[in-house]
């Protein structure tokens, strides 16, 4: 080979990887939406605004709208969990036995609207109201406003 030649074949490698176009790559960022397993009901509870209406759409047959929930049989979740994932939710299913640390103890009638906007599920026990909040961040917010987290109550709980 020439040396003449040489630049020529350098030129159109050149061309070449000019027109290789690489697809531009990100991160999207996901929502995170903890199921709550139902014992003995096979059932799954979550709360969940969906601003996208398709969304929404899809999953209206699970909707409660007197508990502002969604209830899903578990026998649907592989589909459901499938479908988030396209509109970048991730579906994070949480076991009866894993439910304590979502889960806070605020007394009987005393003021709770903010903490019951963040629930998935309340219910009576005693003198007390236990929610069932969405996320570890809503328990932890429901702690700086009067709640007790139910492993630090004397109550007994189960979904």
């Amino acid at each position: 080979m020439s040396i003449a030649a040489q630049p020529a074949q350098d030129d159109e490698s050149a061309r070449n990887q000019s027109d290789v176009q690489l697809m531009p790559t990100f991160d999207a960022d996901t929502t995170e939406i903890n199921a709550f397993e139902v014992e003995d009901a096979d059932l799954y509870i979550f709360s969940q605004y969906f601003d996208q209406e398709k969304v929404f759409d899809e999953l209206r047959e699970w909707y409660d709208s007197e508990q502002y929930r969604f209830e899903v049989p578990t026998d649907e979740m592989d589909r459901i969990e499938s479908f988030l994932a396209e509109y970048f939710y991730d579906l994070n299913r949480v076991a009866p036995d894993a439910i304590e640390p979502f889960c806070v103890v605020k007394q009987k009638y005393t003021d709770h609207a903010d903490i019951l906007r963040n629930s998935v599920y309340h219910t009576s026990r005693g003198s007390n109201t236990v929610f069932v909040m969405q996320d570890r961040l809503s328990a932890e917010q429901a702690v700086e406003q009067g709640a007790t987290p139910l492993a630090d109550s004397d109550t007994e709980f189960q979904l």
